[in-house]
């Protein structure tokens, strides 16, 4: 899907982003890849992530370099950790503001994240999706003549329909010329004091006011903090952008004079026939982090299997009664060599599990070790390795290859081979498919068709078909996917999602997803084994010496369920710091058979469940760079009702501290009588010690009581963890 939610930018400061030359690593469990380029007079941000995702909303702090994309996971089979949040950084060039992109839990929901920009300058972005829902762009706008002659590729689709002009600024009243003078002689005081910071946070809040006569001396005096703060490159940007907004007068002369100091290295000139410079990039992160307290309900193990992609049920509790002391510490690297015509990226993502209790339990995970190469001239491109599936019909991390040839501007054909990753028993499984993708069939159209076929231990295991379609037409997108097994007879996936953005930035999000839990495969005869057998089959080929293939294949259709999820949502603002939003929701789980260790007591089919919901969500309530998010939802299952309260907050205090205290509130009453109310507070709390070194802890807690004819109990538990993540 091509979403598009919209930001209005808030204040009169723009600033050129120049992000070429550099896509950054991602986190090792949810983003694949970040890419940038061209697009119009756009600059485009590209997060691909290894799973299926929903764009939910996105929101702009006042002052404009804070900004965060909210976004459901939807249901997969690609094994997720959800546990360790990652950062990635596009370092700031001659005329480029930084931008930080964190991903990380949002509010109590496990697959509820956010992605959380911060730039170092005021930057209006979009947020909108693309196809089979496996991305997030961040359309960054205006900034594509910045990218222009930097080496960055351009888009081959049409640029999106502009953005109308906004209305001037009224002139400022009374109250708010007299706070930006009251900012402004704070700001005087604290840069006379040395506390840079904390003059800049005061310019930051003024510049986002309407402008007044306090504006201009603003601009040259955040110019002059950042500069005396030690950071030349933020300091220039702001310079810069005085000169364009006051390029006459005393203040003028002095931001030339300054930017004659502050001025970059001249650039190489490259002479006619010379062959386009390189450029190599090396980044990435080390994390570790300890886990301690009660785990939670849905283990790493239960993460792992094929059941990984069951929507999470807001009557289920999050926290378990089982203790966990754990070292989970992690290692992502990503290195890059680029010219004019081939691009190179070397990737190795691992994380190490130590689990303190039982040392059985630890494990290492090698979620990625790939290399891929891109000849742009021969339209050719090869990834090798272990990887995760970017379409085609492959719905998990494998061992293997993906070859691409684009034969026309709009036409491109695929092959992929290799072995999914996880491991099904004893038992030998590989894969092979083709696709052939078309860019526009027609206007604001494009798509993809795929065949691919797995086989286990000599039989056919999948045999799939499908489709991937995606549409942008000015404000509205969507994106589709179709997947069917031609040998099980059965449905895989049926999923449609659309937004459609007005032009008073209110969001529309639709979304219908029905896909099968696990996915239909012949292997899943092995998965669902009956655990009460004295010995339990390995391999296929145990169990077609008692039965036929034809029995197999029939229990595998009666034995899968299938779950249900849609939704309808509509957000708008309804004034500068207040949004209001509104969803229905559906979702419908099979029932699921027993699987040790995983689902040991299996679980009953769920019927409709309904839910309806009012958000309120408010920003800049009290500085420049505070967010609130308060929900109620009422739910409607077979046999009980429920009503949720939850409210989620972050705040930016000074010195590099971020703290994000989050309440939820959940009471349920079932047709037995049995009444249960569930309260769970929390807090996530990082401290950024330097510009590479983030620390980072979390404490959960959820108070439950439950009474009824025959219950009676209470139970309290928390989940708590701490750590820290260095960026290279």
């Amino acid at each position: 899907m091509k979403a598009a939610t919209k930001i209005k930018k808030k204040g009169p400061r723009l600033l050129a982003l120049h992000l070429a030359l550099l896509a950054a690593a991602a986190q090792a469990q949810l983003v694949d890849d970040v890419e940038i380029r061209r697009e119009g007079e756009d600059a485009v941000l590209q997060v691909r992530f290894v799973t299926p995702v929903q764009l939910l909303r996105s929101l702009s702090a006042r002052s404009g370099d804070l900004g965060q994309v909210y976004y459901d996971l939807l249901p997969t089979r690609e094994p997720l950790n959800l546990a360790i949040s990652s950062e990635r950084r596009l370092p700031a060039g001659a005329r480029s503001p930084l931008l930080i992109l964190t991903d990380e839990a949002a509010g109590g929901a496990e697959r509820s994240r956010k992605l959380v920009l911060r730039f170092s300058a005021n930057t209006p972005f979009v947020a909108r999706s693309t196809q089979g829902g496996r991305s997030i762009e961040l359309v960054l706008r205006g900034q594509g003549a910045a990218l222009a002659g930097a080496g960055t590729p351009t888009a081959a689709m049409p640029s999106p329909t502009p953005t109308p002009t906004p209305t001037p600024m009224p002139a400022p009243g009374p109250q708010a010329q007299g706070k930006a003078e009251a900012l402004l002689a704070a700001a005087r005081q604290a840069i006379a004091a040395g506390e840079h910071q904390q003059a800049i946070n005061q310019l930051d809040e003024l510049l986002a006011l309407p402008p007044s006569s306090a504006t201009q001396e603003a601009q040259e005096l955040i110019a002059q903090a950042r500069w005396r703060q030690g950071d030349p490159e933020r300091a220039r940007a702001e310079y810069e952008l005085y000169l364009r907004l006051y390029p006459q007068g005393a203040g003028a002369d002095r931001a030339r004079e300054a930017l004659l100091t502050l001025a970059p290295p001249a650039p190489q000139v490259v002479e006619a026939g010379a062959q386009p410079a390189v450029t190599t990039t090396l980044s990435g992160s080390l994390a570790s982090f300890y886990y301690g307290g009660q785990s939670k309900i849905r283990t790493q193990d239960f993460q792992d299997s094929p059941l990984s992609g069951l929507p999470e049920l807001v009557s289920d509790a999050t926290l378990s009664n089982t203790d966990q002391k754990q070292l989970i510490s992690s290692v992502d690297i990503n290195w890059r060599r680029r010219d004019a015509d081939s691009d190179l990226r070397l990737v190795l993502r691992d994380s190490y599990s130590a689990d303190l209790l039982r040392s059985a339990k630890s494990k290492n995970k090698l979620s990625a070790l790939y290399a891929d190469y891109r000849l742009q001239s021969q339209g050719l491109s090869l990834r090798l390795g272990r990887q995760s599936p970017t379409g085609a019909g492959v719905m998990g991390r494998f061992d293997g290859a993906q070859l691409g040839y684009r034969f026309s501007p709009k036409w491109r054909v695929n092959a992929v081979a290799g072995r999914p990753s996880d491991s099904l028993l004893q038992s030998q499984r590989h894969f092979y498919g083709a696709s052939l993708d078309a860019d526009e069939l027609a206007k604001g159209l494009g798509g993809s068709v795929y065949l691919i076929e797995q086989r286990i231990d000599g039989e056919i295991d999948r045999r799939g078909v499908g489709s991937e379609l995606r549409f942008l037409a000015g404000n509205l997108s969507a994106s589709g996917m179709l997947d069917y097994d031609t040998q099980l007879r059965g449905l895989n996936v049926a999923s449609l999602q659309a937004t459609w953005t007005s032009e008073q930035n209110m969001v529309v999000n639709a979304l219908y997803d029905r896909r099968s839990t696990p996915m239909l495969m012949l292997g899943n005869s092995l998965f669902f084994q009956n655990p009460v057998l004295g010995v339990q089959a390995s391999r296929l080929a145990e169990l077609l010496a008692s039965q036929s293939l034809a029995l197999l294949r029939q229990q595998v259709r009666d034995t899968t369920a299938y779950s249900t999820q849609a939704m309808l949502s509509v957000t708008r603002p309804i004034s500068t710091n207040w949004q209001l939003g509104a969803d229905l929701r559906l979702t419908n789980v099979g029932a699921l058979l027993p699987v040790p260790d995983i689902l040991p007591n299996g679980q009953p089919g769920t019927g409709n469940i309904w839910s309806s919901g009012l958000q309120l969500i408010g920003t800049n309530l009290y500085s420049a760079r505070d967010t609130h998010v308060l929900v109620l939802s009422l739910l409607k299952g077979l046999s009980y009702t429920g009503k949720l309260l939850s409210y989620n907050n972050s705040s930016s205090i000074g010195g590099g501290w971020q703290l994000e205290p989050a309440l939820r509130y959940y009471l349920q009453n079932d047709s037995n009588g049995t009444r249960s109310q569930r309260w769970a507070p929390g807090l996530r709390v990082t401290y950024r010690a330097s510009s590479k070194l983030a620390l980072e802890s979390e404490l959960s807690m959820e108070f439950s009581d439950v009474s009824g004819p025959n219950r009676n109990e209470s139970s309290n538990r928390s989940f708590w963890y701490f750590g820290l993540r260095y960026d290279l």
